[in-house]
């Protein structure tokens, strides 16, 4: 079964694609996000469409060339789940700093593969740059 690092590196590389659909097999439908606007219900992927749509728009304006992922911490709850906190970084195509954020998720594992169940946004810091 693939650890959560490598399921986070294929999370974040994911938003590289900058496509709608990019991020649906990630998902666990339905799932729950809570960012610094309140807590969204997804209940299918048009949901995870909808709500990801401003964000890519804005990478796509802020030339995103390049997305990191760190597992600051994981642990395993019940059988079949965990929690991990992680670090993302999202970069241009100058090798600058878009931003960085930290989520706290909860994750499920279904038929040997992980799927986000609900994540939590604790902070985003942007570049000065933008």
């Amino acid at each position: 079964m693939e650890d959560l690092g490598s399921f986070f590196h294929r999370y974040v590389d994911a938003h590289l694609k900058l496509e709608e659909d990019a991020l649906d097999e990630f998902y666990h439908f339905p799932c729950l996000i809570n960012d610094l606007s309140g807590v969204h219900a997804i209940a299918k992927t048009d949901d995870l469409h909808k709500y990801h749509q401003s964000f890519f728009e804005e990478l796509k304006n802020a030339d995103l060339a390049m997305a990191k992922s760190m597992v600051i911490e994981q642990h395993s709850a019940l059988p079949g789940g965990a929690r991990a906190i992680v670090s993302f970084r999202f970069g241009n195509s100058e090798n600058n700093l878009i931003f960085d954020c930290d989520y706290a998720f909860a994750l499920l594992k279904q038929e040997e593969k992980w799927k986000v169940v609900f994540a939590q946004l604790d902070e985003i810091r942007y570049s000065d740059l933008y």
